[in-house]
């Protein structure tokens, strides 16, 4: 009984998985190999072919894409840059609050804002070629609290002893950071890149309630692509753009994870 109560405790959480995520996972891949959602007739990979080839889709990929490879390494310096520099000087906490509330305020107010500051006037960033430029301030400034927190809570449950020891031997505070601090972090920095790649996607809201479905040409993100699809009830399109960009995540994430083994195992061996 005692081993099968574990189980039951996150069977709730299980069940809800399998309703709202697998299930729905498993009907999309029908949906993407059929002529439409209506019609079952199955068209093998004639979905993907035709979105690989659509304009708005190749549009999409590549903002979204330069989106993710600029923002997420972005946000990930920063907020251990942020959280190194409050480690160590431990400064108010009212400093860090400022930090970490923007995570609480809804995107409603949050596009408002960045509509009245990039948005308006002569100067209209939003409706420029450099409209990416604004997207990347929100992400960042939205999401940095989170992995800010991570970071915080890993530098305090390191091994002080090593610090210590390499004090002692007389080593720069540079070498200590490159030879201890970074490779004890590397476990959290792999938590918070992936972690990160999930929120980059939230940043659709943003864009959507700034722009709506047809934004600047230069934001139009692959979420706008799946989002018109749906509305136009193309659900094969739809489901086949989505696995399209989910392998090339799950690709990524998975060298992350490789690299985070081959560092693990280099640490152990020295």
């Amino acid at each position: 009984m005692k081993k099968i109560k574990g189980y039951l405790y996150i069977l709730p959480s299980f069940i809800g998985f399998m309703i709202l995520y697998v299930l729905p996972l498993i009907w999309g891949i029908k949906y993407s190999f059929s002529r439409s959602g209506f019609d079952n007739t199955f068209v093998a990979f004639n979905n993907y072919a035709e979105v690989i080839n659509n304009e708005a889709f190749r549009l999409a990929f590549l903002n979204t894409s330069i989106f993710m490879v600029i923002a997420i390494p972005l946000i990930i310096i920063l907020s251990f840059i942020l959280a190194l520099i409050i480690f160590e000087t431990k400064p108010p906490k009212i400093l860090m609050l400022f930090i970490i509330i923007p995570m609480a305020i809804p995107s409603a107010s949050v596009a408002g804002f960045f509509r009245k500051v990039f948005g308006t006037g002569y100067n209209n960033l939003l409706d420029s070629e450099y409209a990416m430029i604004a997207v990347i301030l929100i992400f960042i400034w939205k999401n940095t609290g989170y992995n800010l927190i991570i970071y915080i809570v890993s530098l305090t449950q390191m091994d002080k002893s090593l610090i210590e020891s390499a004090e002692i031997n007389g080593a720069s505070y540079i070498q200590k950071l490159k030879y201890i601090i970074i490779p004890l972090l590397t476990p959290s920095t792999v938590f918070v890149g992936i972690i990160t790649i999930i929120n980059s996607f939230k940043v659709f809201r943003d864009v959507y309630i700034l722009q709506g479905s047809y934004p600047n040409p230069n934001i139009y993100m692959l979420q706008h692509f799946m989002n018109n699809k749906f509305r136009d009830l193309q659900y094969e399109k739809l489901t086949s753009a989505a696995y399209i960009f989910a392998i090339v995540i799950f690709i990524f994430t998975y060298i992350i994870f490789i690299i985070d083994k081959k560092h693990y195992k280099r640490i152990g061996e020295n």
